[in-house]
């Protein structure tokens, strides 16, 4: 199974003290991870803001490294499609989802692809398949 990892995931391994049991779950999981551009986006903006220091420094290490390494799913024609779709849809259901995790859900759908994240609940209107590596 290929997962669509969610930045809460992602970085949850450069955290000074992280959950083990997620930093189990991408160890095992590694080959099968797979961002969307948006994810990468987080991040990396999360990074920017910190101040220049030590640990801004690492941080753009390990994402430099990440980002050579993870596989980056395009957001292309089809995948907008799907997340106009999917927002219209929600829409006339008198749902919505915040904006860039209805991208990220339109990737998962397009790609059929389950996404990984703490954030479940931001994600269940989209009716994607959904693990949280937390629980």
């Amino acid at each position: 199974m290929t997962y669509l990892v969610d930045s809460n995931v992602l970085s949850e391994a450069t955290r000074v003290s992280p959950d083990n049991k997620v930093v189990s779950w991408l160890t095992d999981h590694e080959r099968e991870l797979v961002v969307d551009p948006i994810v990468l986006g987080e991040l990396r903006m999360g990074i920017l803001a910190l101040p220049r220091g030590r640990k801004r420094a690492q941080l753009e290490r390990w994402f430099e490294a990440l980002s050579a390494t993870i596989t980056c799913l395009p957001w292309d024609r089809t995948v907008s499609a799907r997340w106009a779709q999917l927002v219209t849809d929600l829409k006339r259901k008198g749902q919505t989802l915040p904006l860039l995790d209805s991208m990220i859900a339109a990737t998962a759908l397009v790609h059929k692809l389950t996404i990984a994240t703490r954030n479940v609940s931001n994600f269940q209107p989209a009716g994607v398949r959904i693990i949280n590596p937390f629980t």
